[in-house]
């Protein structure tokens, strides 16, 4: 592992948004909605988004990438524009074959990935299932390898809530309840969200698989290969992204003393300049 760095205490930087149109397409029989944009570089990016999230989480990161880079970003099954999944909401293994699939469908064979927050995991799943074909990995505050605060339930608990979430009158009596712990751990569209997307939400949470996550960080993996976090991140505690960065030989790591979970948006200049220096 490199050595951490010192941590960086800038302001943050807010750089244009990028919201280009959703493209789509069907894999495994569902639809997947993406966005392409960047033109053409000799490094090209997928971008995988956590849960709650959509291609929009990475809409700061964009401009900066795509000074250097084609970005596609992914919709996972059940987020954005794409249909839900059974399979995918309940497996990291299903969402990086989502990802392989497109690329394949994009007739794109060597791309690095991006992943924020769980879709980190679902991004360290992708390199360790393709390794001949993942460039990069860009961990940005992610999911490690066992529980962090924002995610400390078990996956029986999240499948439980997600059934309740489904069956008429204790929707009514848990949803209340449910908006609440949303909103406490700041996460966008509390309000906004429909019964049916936060039993979607709760089921996606099932996929994280703690085993899975250790076996893929214990593969080969790219030596190009970054891991981001805040100290301030009120969702995954620093020592979690330490210690995946320490169990993937030779990565990078890039720590800020703010920036908050989302350092995606807040640190998008600094984020995308380690990129590109990989």
């Amino acid at each position: 592992m490199g050595a951490l760095e010192t941590p960086l205490t800038s302001n943050p930087t807010f750089l244009p948004k990028s919201d280009p149109p959703l493209r789509e397409t069907e894999l495994f029989g569902a639809r997947l909605t993406f966005t392409d944009e960047g033109g053409e570089h000799e490094t090209t990016l997928f971008a995988v988004h956590g849960v709650p999230g959509s291609v929009r989480d990475f809409r700061y990161l964009a401009p900066p990438l795509n000074a250097f880079a084609r970005l596609i970003r992914v919709d996972l099954p059940g987020s954005g524009g794409s249909a839900p999944r059974r399979e995918a909401l309940r497996s990291l293994e299903a969402r990086a074959e989502t990802v392989l699939r497109l690329a394949d469908h994009l007739k794109i064979s060597a791309f690095g990935v991006i992943g924020h927050s769980m879709g980190a995991g679902t991004a360290l799943v992708t390199a360790s299932m393709a390794p001949d074909r993942i460039s990069h990995l860009v961990l940005i505050a992610p999911m490690g390898l066992r529980p962090h605060r924002g995610l400390s339930q078990s996956q029986a608990s999240f499948k439980r809530i997600a059934l309740m979430l489904r069956v008429p009158g204790l929707r009514q009596l848990l949803l209340p309840q449910v908006k609440k712990h949303f909103r406490k751990r700041r996460f966008p569209r509390a309000e906004e969200m429909t019964v049916h997307e936060y039993a979607t939400q709760f089921e996606s949470f099932t996929a994280a698989d703690y085993p899975l996550l250790k076996r893929a960080a214990a593969r080969p993996l790219p030596a190009r290969t970054l891991v981001a976090f805040a100290d301030d991140d009120h969702l995954v505690e620093p020592q979690i992204p330490i210690e995946l960065a320490a169990a993937i030989p030779g990565a990078r790591t890039l720590r800020f003393e703010e920036g908050g979970h989302i350092i995606q948006k807040t640190r998008a200049a600094e984020i995308a300049r380690a990129i590109r220096d990989l």
